[in-house]
């Protein structure tokens, strides 16, 4: 009997023990989670805290942009009490990116081979930002606020003449300009001295005729750093087009009665005096220089894209985008790029540049500006950078090189 009482009463302890080292054990538990839920939370507010003071310095970079263009966007940013706004205009050319990002909060720049670049690690737009915008235009993380052009601006008097319509079709232009050798001295004409206009017809052209595949075939071969000569016969599409086949049909122009002989060399100021004289049918500029034309004799022309060789090929609209881009998780920041976009915002700036809004509904500054959206939003591939933003934006030395073995080759 007492061995079997005191089995039971050892059994009895044992019981005791194991519940009281339980409960103990689970006060532990809730003792650690307690920490790690104080500690979290202080370091939580911490970082909360710290953020908080970070976000009251806003950097903000521009690089590539003319000094109004800076001015103009710069007068859109808030002004804040208790908060530090740092404005910088980066140097053109060789940047390095990485250094970018840690040093600025956003930056505004055309959109092109700098942005492509940044893309990766930049912080995503706002949803509400991107929603106001065509389909064709929004992107995650780069977002265009304005856009420039590549136009073909056509006679009137000579549209008339030939026909009553502008060429909806790239073998449609070609017959406007042979027809065109009846009432002008040189049907087409461009700023050919200019390396920017040069390429950037070039690119057009490619872009006209491959479609949007084949002119980011393009870009990536000049990207890469691939030689002159490899450039030129790299098949563009699977039709064999290259960039060599553009250059010598261009090259063969003048001799068609298409150009001026020197058509590569003009420069802007004869470019205007062909327009204002009646001596040429169309010529090829940017939206920017449009509007440095004197009314008188861009009134007497009618603005339109170069179009593609057939309605069965994706294109865009080769139009240069004026963009920003979140660098970091400033939440001013975040804050400030709203700003931008807002239908009055849109409508103003617009006013102010004489480029196209992206706003959807926002008012565009004339029926030429208005155009180049509706445009943009449906080209099914959208606004596209010129080759000089595309592939040269870092490295103008390379751009002024290529420009010149391409001006050669046209010759």
């Amino acid at each position: 009997m007492s061995s079997k009482k005191n089995k039971n009463t050892y059994t009895r302890n044992n019981k005791v023990s194991v519940k009281q080292n339980s409960e103990i054990i689970k006060i532990v538990l809730i003792v650690m989670v307690v920490v790690s839920v104080i500690i979290a939370s202080v370091t939580s507010i911490k970082a909360a805290v710290s953020k908080r003071k970070s976000d009251k310095t806003v950097r903000v970079a521009f690089y590539g942009l003319s000094q109004e263009y800076c001015d103009i966007l710069k007068e859109k940013i808030p002004v804040e009490e208790g908060i530090t706004l740092i404005c910088e205009v980066v140097s053109d050319g060789a940047i390095d990116l990485g250094a970018l990002k840690q040093k600025y909060d956003m930056i505004f720049t055309w959109k092109g081979e700098v942005t492509d670049a940044l893309e990766d690690s930049a912080e995503e737009i706002p949803a509400k930002i991107t929603e106001s915008m065509p389909s064709s235009l929004r992107n995650k993380k780069c977002a265009p606020i304005l856009l420039d052009n590549c136009e073909l601006a056509y006679s009137k008097e000579v549209v008339e003449k030939t026909g009553g319509n502008m060429p909806n079709s790239f073998p449609a232009f070609l017959n406007y300009i042979n027809d065109a050798k009846a009432y002008t001295f040189s049907p087409f004409f461009l700023n050919g001295a200019d390396d920017r206009v040069l390429i950037a017809f070039v690119g057009n052209i490619i872009e006209a005729i491959g479609g949007v595949d084949a002119y980011k075939a393009l870009i990536q071969a000049l990207r890469s750093g691939t030689p002159f000569d490899q450039v030129f016969d790299q098949e563009l599409t699977t039709t064999g087009l290259t960039l060599g086949k553009v250059l010598d049909s261009l090259k063969d122009w003048p001799g068609q009665g298409y150009t001026h002989p020197a058509w590569y060399n003009a420069q802007s100021n004869d470019v205007i005096y062909f327009a204002e004289e009646g001596h040429t049918a169309v010529f090829f500029t940017f939206l920017h220089d449009h509007r440095k034309i004197a009314y008188n004799i861009i009134s007497r022309y009618e603005a339109f894209l170069l179009p593609p060789a057939s309605s069965t090929i994706e294109y865009g609209i080769i139009a240069p985008a004026m963009s920003v881009m979140l660098l970091s998780e400033n939440a001013n920041a975040r804050r400030y790029i709203n700003e931008f976009f807002t239908e009055e915002t849109q409508a103003k700036l617009s006013e102010q540049t004489k480029l196209a809004p992206v706003h959807s509904r926002a008012q565009a500054y004339d029926r030429q500006a208005d155009d180049v959206r509706y445009w943009a939003a449906s080209c099914p591939g959208g606004a596209l950078s010129d080759l000089y933003l595309a592939a040269f934006q870092r490295n103008p030395a390379k751009f002024t090189e290529f420009a010149g073995k391409l001006r050669a080759m046209v010759k």
